[in-house]
């Protein structure tokens, strides 16, 4: 055996990487399991996963750390490249590659203003998403029946509240929702209180809600927290009914102000908001309510002269009935004269069209038709007998001009013609053949072949 390959003793465990990665994650995690660590956050990564890598470090040391996309979604505040934050959150062991890493379950920034700098990390995030759009946030109604006040039950808000919606002496009918409005857990409360009450107004029309009014008192950015928490945030803008903020005093400022459907300064000026709008519409109804009997009462008044009026008219029934005859008897007379004009109207509607029915009887149009038929046929036989006659007349002047023209015409008066043989050429002259030259003359009936035995000369014209 070789020096290198040492017998394995029967006690020796042999373990695999993946054994050996699983048995470090499980020595790893268990007493890293809850840590703080402070450090400058970077190689920023943020893959199509959504979740956020970078790399914590100080001057000396560097640790991966990732936050997961499901964690990151309730994080108040996302790092950037070189910034110091503080973490929490555990140790584990990437088996894949050997490394370890932190899962990042929080994290703030640190140093001066780090709640002022996660105020408006989350302030710029909701912003981008549209949660501070005007044109997704709805009018406060004006006659609010049902209220529900979401607030701490030992406040001073809840105070002012009721301090002022009690001295209007409107008919609300108000709900108080007790929440904390301080602390870890209050974000969280207030949220599902949000969540349960709409969840009660969808379910049953007798309990339906027509205004959330969210209040606290003043007090310090940390008092204040809990309504620049992004699970407030997102539960507002997830609200069916309309939620008016009315958190601390006039200079505070927090996310649910930016994203509920209307602020106001302090808890008391939203009672009176919701006071003076209430108001204003009672008093257009009592405006409408006196203009209403008024116009009843005018109405009445009318009816009431325009009866008395009438009543004058019966007081004289023998006139009445008179004048009621004399309108018969004129209406009848136009009803004759009517009846009459329509009646003769109607006769003579009734003439035209028989006449035009008769015009149209198809057994006088055939009639018509049959006649015109006869009648050109015997015109188109006439002129075809009188075309017939005028042709034969014309073919027969051509044929008595061609005869008179005919050679063989000529030649029945006793002149023939000559032509030189082989060629067939006419003779016109004594000098176009030669003496024993052979011709051929032409006469009436017949032809003769000749042999040319003398010639003479043609004779002078005389002059």
């Amino acid at each position: 055996m070789s020096a290198f390959s040492p017998a394995l003793s029967p006690e020796r465990k042999i373990l695999t990487v993946r054994e050996l990665t699983a048995q470090i994650r499980a020595e790893v995690e268990r007493p890293f399991s809850d840590l703080w660590v402070s450090g400058e956050a970077a190689n920023l990564k943020i893959p199509s996963s959504g979740h956020l890598y970078f790399t914590l470090k100080d001057a000396a040391s560097q640790i991966k750390a990732i936050i997961f996309r499901s964690h990151g979604r309730f994080l108040r505040f996302t790092p950037k490249e070189g910034q110091s934050v503080l973490i929490r959150g555990h140790l584990t062991v990437y088996e894949a590659k050997g490394e370890y890493q932190l899962i990042v379950d929080y994290i703030e920034p640190r140093g001066a203003g780090a709640l002022q700098a996660a105020f408006e990390a989350l302030k710029e995030k909701l912003r981008a998403e549209g949660l501070f759009d005007p044109g997704r946030k709805r009018p406060i109604p004006t006659f609010p029946r049902r209220i529900a006040l979401v607030t701490s039950p030992t406040g001073a808000a809840l105070q002012d509240l009721m301090k002022v919606l009690q001295r209007t002496d409107l008919p609300f009918s108000i709900l108080i929702y007790p929440v904390a409005v301080q602390g870890e857990a209050a974000a969280d409360e207030i949220a599902r209180a949000l969540d349960a009450l709409n969840h009660r107004s969808r379910s049953s029309p007798a309990d339906r809600i027509d205004l959330f009014i969210l209040a606290r008192g003043g007090g310090s950015l940390e008092d204040l927290w809990a309504f620049n928490e992004e699970i407030v945030a997102r539960a507002i803008a997830r609200s069916d009914v309309p939620v008016l903020s009315a958190v601390g005093h006039e200079t505070d400022t927090t996310i649910a102000d930016f994203v509920a459907d209307l602020r106001a300064p302090t808890p008391s000026v939203a009672a009176e908001i919701v006071a003076r709008n209430a108001a204003t519409i009672l008093e257009r109804f009592d405006r409408l309510s006196e203009a209403l009997v008024k116009r009843m009462q005018e109405r009445i008044e009318a009816d009431r002269n325009h009866l008395r009026y009438e009543i004058r008219l019966l007081a004289d029934p023998v006139r009445q009935i008179g004048h009621f005859r004399d309108r018969v008897d004129h209406l009848e007379i136009r009803l004759r004269q009517s009846l009459r004009r329509l009646l003769s109207e109607a006769r003579a509607r009734v003439i035209r069209h028989q006449q035009g029915l008769a015009h149209l009887n198809p057994i006088d149009r055939l009639k018509a038709v049959r006649r015109r038929l006869a009648e050109l046929t015997f015109h188109l036989t006439q002129r075809e007998s009188d075309l017939i006659l005028q042709r034969r007349r014309s073919i027969q002047s051509q044929m008595a001009q061609l005869n008179i023209l005919s050679p063989l015409n000529i030649l029945d008066r006793g002149y023939s013609i000559t032509r030189k043989l082989p060629s067939l050429d006419v003779v016109r002259e004594a000098d176009s053949v030669a003496l024993r030259d052979r011709i051929e003359i032409t006469l009436h009936r017949g032809k003769l072949i000749c042999s040319v035995e003398e010639k003479t000369p043609p004779e002078e014209p005389i002059s």
